[in-house]
């Protein structure tokens, strides 16, 4: 007999495992009506991974996305003063206008949407001063994106305290540094602790301590 399920949970045992399946509503019949002349026999079961459906599910948005994205979405509901399930639905008309996407909804939307509506509300909260009850890293989806928003709204990588720009690559002894295009320059915002620290030990040091990196960024 063949049907497809889900792996509920599986657990192992003093002797041997069990595993628990879910059936789908629409297997349901077939299954009760040929399950009964299988019980107390040895079966031989050939579990198969539906290719297409799988292919589907990785392209869908991730619970830990989900996870990031509510957090966010607390960490500014309880700064406006708003309930989440508004300042949700508000933030994702405010994204959506500003983007290509069309209305969409947390339970199933696309990862590269996900990771799109990250970016947007770590910047929302960078350019509104929301305190976040984590730091901003442990949010991020995209690495460079975020090290770019810190960038932007001068905000220190590491600790999200205000911050500086440190060029990475050396622009040179001697030249002014306002009279100079850095936009081909790698760079990192931090605080003046964080930027004497990476002085201090070096950045090949610094980037490994903190798992940041200086980055391309033509913005202003």
């Amino acid at each position: 007999m063949k049907f497809k399920c889900n792996m509920e949970t599986f657990s192992t045992l003093k002797k041997g495992a069990k595993i628990i399946l879910k059936i789908p509503p629409e297997e349901v019949v077939h299954v009760m009506k040929h399950i009964y002349n299988f019980q107390d026999k040895h079966l031989i079961v050939e579990m198969l991974v539906d290719e297409e459906e799988e292919k589907e599910r990785l392209l869908q948005i991730s619970e830990n996305q989900r996870k990031k994205i509510y957090a966010l979405i607390r960490d500014i509901a309880n700064y406006i003063g708003d309930s989440v399930d508004n300042t949700k639905e508000n933030l994702k008309i405010e994204f959506v206008q500003q983007s290509e996407y069309e209305m969409f909804s947390l339970s199933n939307c696309s990862s590269a949407l996900a990771g799109e509506f990250i970016d947007f509300l770590i910047n929302f909260a960078f350019e509104n001063g929301v305190p976040m009850s984590e730091h901003p890293f442990s949010r991020a989806d995209d690495i460079d994106k975020y090290l770019i928003a810190c960038l932007k709204h001068s905000v220190c990588c590491v600790c999200g305290q205000p911050g500086e720009v440190h060029h990475v690559d050396a622009i040179g002894m001697g030249r002014k540094r306002a009279a100079v295009d850095d936009s081909g320059y790698e760079k990192i915002c931090l605080c003046r602790r964080h930027h004497s620290e990476a002085h201090t030990i070096g950045m090949a040091a610094f980037e490994d301590r903190y798992y940041v990196h200086g980055i391309v960024w033509e913005g202003q």
